[in-house]
């Protein structure tokens, strides 16, 4: 029975897992940006700069992957297919590739950058062996969902899933994450909480479920190693 019940919270999982391209949106934004003398180039960061990082959270939603080439291993615990190795390919711009391998299943996970949010654009069950998606086939790719979106503040929703914290301090077999950005989506008898951190991604995923006169079923899969380039 756990573990088809774990079987329903993966999939809601998966979920997560965030399509039409606009990369020119941070480039228009800074052409838009107050007037300033072309020859003063000395230090003066000052409306330029600020309009910058005014507009910056649709930029940054990309740092919360790993960096292209990197590996992962989470420990899991509460369930045989919590534990779980990945690997990151940023094959184009804007897109972020994951193979997810969790010992009964391999997962290719694509996510595409749009305006202020990660849009899922595939999630589906491949060979083991699969190879990275060419450039034709991510355009041809239409979303499914969203992973993430701006502005990353507490209360931000997406789907039936909101930022609930933003400051969070986690401990993970890998090392302890300070600021660590907490989604979550709750429905009457389960939680799911994906906690995420600037260039690591997603550093701990918690499924919990509520059944009457049972203690909680807790599954969790948590950051334990990573590999990068």
């Amino acid at each position: 029975m756990k573990r088809n019940l774990w079987f329903l919270m993966a999939a809601l999982l998966l979920v997560l897992a965030g399509c039409t391209s606009k990369p020119a949106t941070s480039i228009d934004g800074k052409t838009d940006a107050p007037e300033t003398n072309v020859n003063d180039t000395s230090d003066k960061p000052t409306e330029q700069d600020a309009n910058a990082n005014s507009e910056k959270t649709e930029v940054s939603l990309l740092d919360y992957f790993l960096p292209d080439g990197s590996a992962a291993h989470y420990k899991g615990e509460g369930n045989e297919f919590a534990e779980l190795d990945i690997t990151v390919a940023r094959p184009a711009q804007d897109y972020v590739v994951i193979h997810e391998n969790n010992g009964g299943s391999f997962v290719q996970k694509v996510y595409k950058l749009n305006g202020d949010e990660i849009q899922v654009l595939q999630e589906e069950h491949a060979e083991l062996d699969a190879g990275i998606p060419t450039t034709e086939e991510l355009k041809a790719m239409e979303p499914i969902r969203t992973y993430l979106k701006g502005p990353i503040e507490v209360g931000t929703t997406f789907d039936d899933w909101k930022i609930v914290e933003m400051n969070a301090s986690v401990e993970t077999p890998y090392q302890q994450f300070e600021d660590v950005v907490v989604i979550e989506q709750t429905e009457q008898d389960f939680v799911n909480r994906i906690y995420l951190v600037k260039d690591f991604g997603e550093i701990k995923r918690e499924s919990i479920m509520s059944m009457e006169g049972e203690e909680e079923f807790v599954v969790t899969s948590t950051l334990e190693t990573v590999t990068q380039p």
